[in-house]
């Protein structure tokens, strides 16, 4: 994928045509949410009919519909290899599905591609937290903030009046996020040199940036130290309350899926085998059976689960 012709810059820096975007097959085209359609803002709804997902003759999702609601926090959780994260691929578009529908607020993603969906608000993180290890925290968070308002180099280099306001909120808006999630001893540090939860921190910092609509989180606490894991669920809340986004978490941790969200899903072999709230999930035998009874210890992550009275 590349852009083509960067479009005409007006006075106050901003581009009449975003461009077209480049296919694979050299053909081109405008960006599929800039044809007639005013970026819409606010929590957005997913909803997912029927999908199927293959991989050669195995089906990593299998037939699953599921709806989240706007401004719902829903938690998708069961075994490894159950189609969790497959699911959130499908989603964002790096995996396209073999049969079925996602609809985002109504829309049909069928034929947007990964960067299109981010247009849209849908905004994804991964398990392995990828940062640019040689980049400072404030270097990493502006660099969101560049990619999300971009300002011409030469705009840049001339000083022009709005390049210099563009700079100065992008400086705004970056010590708002490192100040909203306690990162002002690590401003100056390396990303490479903290620890694996405070770049997990600073990655849900960055997503703050992007501004999502509907946020796929893939186990944000992976990797990181009990200390820490018991420290995300303030984190995911404050994430919440400054995006006011829409998310679908997948994470392994049930106790926090279980605080954090008003509507859990369990899923095995690809298929959705138990949803609702965390109650019902906690005390259904299926969901017992298909992941919550496999391990004592899964349910003991950050601290004992109440009984449910």
């Amino acid at each position: 994928m590349s852009t083509t012709d960067p479009g005409t810059a007006t006075d106050d820096g901003t581009s009449t045509d975003p461009g077209t975007i480049t296919d694979d097959d050299g053909g081109s085209r405008p960006p599929r949410h800039k044809e007639g359609k005013e970026s819409k803002e606010g929590p957005a709804r997913l909803e997912i009919t029927d999908l199927v997902v293959s991989f050669g003759g195995l089906r990593a999702v299998d037939g699953v519909t599921l709806s989240v609601e706007p401004g719902a926090i829903v938690g998708l959780i069961g075994p490894n290899g159950s189609g969790k994260t497959t699911l959130l691929d499908t989603v964002s578009g790096l995996v396209a599905p073999a049969k079925g529908s996602l609809m985002l607020d109504g829309e049909d993603l069928a034929d947007y591609l990964p960067e299109e969906r981010a247009a849209l608000g849908l905004v994804r993180s991964f398990q392995d937290c990828r940062l640019y290890p040689e980049l400072t925290v404030q270097d990493t968070l502006m660099l969101c903030e560049d990619a999300r308002r971009s300002v011409s180099v030469l705009a840049t280099t001339l000083q022009l009046p709005w390049a210099r306001r563009a700079e100065r909120d992008k400086a705004r808006a970056v010590d708002r996020v490192i100040g909203s999630f306690g990162l002002d001893r690590f401003r100056h540090h390396l990303t490479g040199h903290l620890s694996t939860g405070t770049r997990r921190v600073v990655d849900l910092a960055s997503i703050v940036l992007a501004g999502p609509r509907l946020l796929l989180l893939d186990e944000p606490t992976a990797g990181i130290a009990q200390r820490e894991a018991e420290a995300f669920i303030p984190l995911l809340k404050r994430l919440h309350d400054v995006t006011g986004s829409t998310i679908l978490l997948v994470e392994h941790d049930v106790p926090l899926v279980f605080e954090l969200c008003s509507m859990v899903i369990v899923m095995q072999t690809g298929s959705v085998v138990v949803s609702g709230s965390p109650d019902v999930v906690r005390d259904d035998p299926r969901a017992l059976a298909a992941y919550l009874g496999a391990s004592d210890a899964a349910l003991n992550v950050t601290g004992p689960v109440p009984p449910p009275t």
